[in-house]
Order: structure tokens, then sequence, then C-alpha cells
């Protein structure tokens, strides 16, 4: 549950870019660079409703950094609690 509203969080403070045209000779690589930033849309349950969604849309580079980020501050919140740790016989 945390997760997910960390996400929800992270994500709502995305901002896009505009780019400029292209120049002659570079639309061969925009386009396969298009391909590659395409976007993936998931939809969020909202926190207390059992029909509002939140529909959230981003590249798979930035789901993956979204991913990794919460996964390292859930390892945080799990290290400062002070429990049993692997490795600590305890």
């Amino acid at each position: 549950m945390k997760l997910r509203l960390i996400a929800t969080g992270i994500s709502v403070a995305a901002v896009t870019a505009v780019t400029a045209a292209p120049a002659f000779g570079q639309a061969e690589k925009n386009e396969t660079a298009a391909k590659a930033e395409k976007k993936i849309c998931k939809s969020f349950l909202n926190t207390g409703s059992r029909l509002s969604k939140t529909k959230i849309c981003k590249t798979e580079a930035e789901w993956a950094e979204d991913l990794e980020e919460n996964a390292k501050l859930l390892r945080e919140k799990r290290g400062s609690q002070g429990g049993p740790q692997i490795g600590n016989d305890g």
C-alpha cells in the first residue's frame, strides 16, 4: 500500500519536456528513439474509493527507475526498524 502511494506521488511530480523539430537526417534517429520510448500506461486505485482510478503513463525506463527507487526506500525503512537482519544471528 505504501509502495503504491510512493509510486503515485513520484509519478505525479513528473514533468513533460518539449522538443524542437528535428533537423534533416535526424528524422530516422528520432523515429527509432520514439519507438524505444513508447509509453506504458497503468491504472492505480485511489485510496478511499472503490471506483476512482488514476491513470499514469511512462516509458519502460521510467517505470524501471521508479521500481528501483521504491525498492531502495523499502530496504531503508526495513533496515531502520532494528529487526533481525540476514547474517545478524538474531
